[in-house]
């Protein structure tokens, strides 16, 4: 593991749930351990992988734990990963086709928690990647180069909103999620927005910050990202999982 010289114990733990990533998992871990900060180590939770995943993630020194298809939900298999990870002061989550777009990604992530204490979870945008569809590429990568002119590089959300600390690529406090796990009432996915919005409540802020993006999206034409977003939408209520044509949307 990329322990830090002095560490016992790695600062922090990724946790990466899987499923037929084949793909880019390779490339997701190759990103990752040339990260500028070197204090982790990685968890991946896979729920049934048929294709080369397994024999891909083999190649590289994580923690790989699986769990029955049968038993999968978004929540469920990250509380099942943290619970299973180092004692880390951190945990990063991260998709198994989440690219990292910067070597600094991570040292850039956890340095925002030095800033405050108040700080429950970084996040950051997602940009299409390279085998994304036109409209992805539209909506994802061109609008976010325009936006990025009007915003400052960094946001503190004080309310919860669609998208906030989305765990495709979020970092929060391992003592926060010790004192409230992930609801698992949301089995379908809305697990990390309510998690968001359960801290906000009690007074911390949840960070936006540009420079912790992520290379993610799913091929999807005009008519699939609206049908995408009206899903994202139904996700602020409880929904048990079910299989769906969004299965690796997360």
């Amino acid at each position: 593991m990329c322990h830090g010289a002095n560490s016992a114990m790695p600062e922090a733990s990724i946790i990466i749930r899987t499923k037929n990533e084949e793909k880019w998992i390779g490339e997701c871990l190759n990103r990752l351990f040339n990260q500028t900060y070197r204090d982790f180590d990685v968890v991946v939770v896979d729920s049934g992988s048929t294709d080369r995943t397994l024999e891909i993630i083999g190649k590289y020194d994580v923690h790989l734990f699986q769990i029955p298809p049968e038993q999968f939900s978004y929540p469920n298999a990250l509380n099942f990963g943290c619970s299973r990870s180092s004692a880390a002061k951190y945990f990063v989550f991260l998709s198994g086709h989440s690219l990292t777009v910067s070597q600094n990604w991570l040292k850039d992530g956890i340095e925002n928690f030095k800033t405050a204490d108040n700080i429950a979870g970084i996040y950051g945008d997602v940009w299409a990647l390279p085998d994304g569809s036109f409209w992805e590429k539209i909506i994802f990568n061109r609008c976010q180069i325009i936006l990025k002119n009007y915003f400052r590089r960094k946001r503190v959300l004080k309310k919860k909103q669609m998208g906030i600390l989305a765990f495709t690529n979020a970092i929060i406090r391992r003592d926060l999620w010790e004192r409230y796990p992930f609801n698992e009432n949301y089995g379908l996915g809305g697990e990390d927005m309510e998690w968001a919005g359960y801290w906000l409540q009690k007074g911390f802020v949840v960070i936006r910050d540009r420079n912790v993006c992520v290379y993610h999206s799913h091929g999807l034409g005009l008519k699939q990202l609206f049908q995408q977003r009206k899903n994202w939408i139904s996700l602020a209520e409880p929904q048990p999982f079910r299989v769906t044509e969004f299965r690796n949307g997360r």
